[in-house]
């Protein structure tokens, strides 16, 4: 599915989202054919990932970055230096600083905010934070992390995105609907699976939900290389539910291509989550 859509076609099962996964790695690998000193860009306007830092005051079990850490010591200055160099190339990319947890060194997220800005187009800044210190509000868009094992007060950061990870028995409609009436300060929210590289099958009960219900007013569908992603519109309110599959990442044969950028914290630079 190599474009977006205004309406989710019903989704049967599981399988036939991993084969339009394949269908539009393959389209991309054979119709983008513009080079970088990367390889091929899959996409217009790459999503680049910064990992500040490794350290994290919080625990959360289901964490990423916690069970499969990036490897290399935390190297400030390489990182800067990183995403000048990715930036040159992709003046449109879309950033997020991200970590660990990133607000435990606010300055170098204003220093990373301010060379986003002198090397790029400006199209979006963000920064998923826990909401450990919110004196980064203001430097980009925060997607504020909220779960069992982390409670900001989303009032303390105005505007923000309330992003949580869900489990498969709160993947649904009702426990949806119940945050987003409880959190009136968020700006929006952002519902994402929860995922671990080696978990090859979802449930897909949520997609032909939000199609269905007739107070949601689906904006966007998309099935990419290897995510799923719908944004909806409920009662005056914004929000977004994704899948990023990381075990069809993994098995993506990306030749020369590569869909995102990973910048770790030693400032090396990485493509497709690696």
């Amino acid at each position: 599915m190599s474009r977006k859509l205004n309406f989710i076609p019903h989704i049967p099962n599981y399988k036939y989202i991993r084969e339009q996964m394949k269908a539009d790695l393959e389209y991309r690998l054979s119709n983008r054919l513009r080079k970088t000193s990367f390889g091929r860009p899959l996409y217009e306007r790459i999503n680049v990932q910064v990992i500040m830092t490794h350290e994290c005051p919080y625990n959360c079990p289901f964490c990423i970055e916690r069970k499969h850490p990036m490897k290399g010591n935390q190297n400030m200055f390489e990182q800067v230096l990183s995403l000048i160099h990715v930036l040159k190339e992709h003046p449109q990319a879309r950033v997020t600083i991200t970590g660990g947890e990133p607000s435990l060194y606010p300055r170098h997220v204003l220093h990373l905010s301010k060379v986003y800005r002198m090397w790029s187009d400006g199209v979006f800044l963000a920064i998923n934070t826990a909401g450990y210190d919110n004196s980064i509000v203001g430097i980009g868009h925060i997607n504020l992390s909220v779960n069992d094992y982390v409670h900001p007060d989303v009032e303390k950061f105005p505007g923000c995105t309330y992003q949580t990870v869900l489990t498969k028995d709160k993947m649904n409609l009702e426990n949806i609907k119940h945050i987003m009436s409880s959190n009136p300060s968020a700006g929006g929210f952002s519902f994402r699976f929860l995922c671990d590289l080696s978990q090859d099958t979802y449930d897909v009960s949520i997609w032909n939900a939000l199609q269905n219900d007739p107070e949601i007013t689906v904006k966007t569908f998309r099935i990419g290389d290897f995510f799923v992603y719908c944004t909806f519109d409920w009662n005056g309110r914004h929000a977004r539910v994704t899948l990023g599959d990381m075990c069809q990442q993994q098995k993506n044969d990306y030749h020369d291509g590569y869909s995102n950028i990973i910048i770790h914290p030693d400032g090396k630079i990485g493509l497709n989550w690696n």
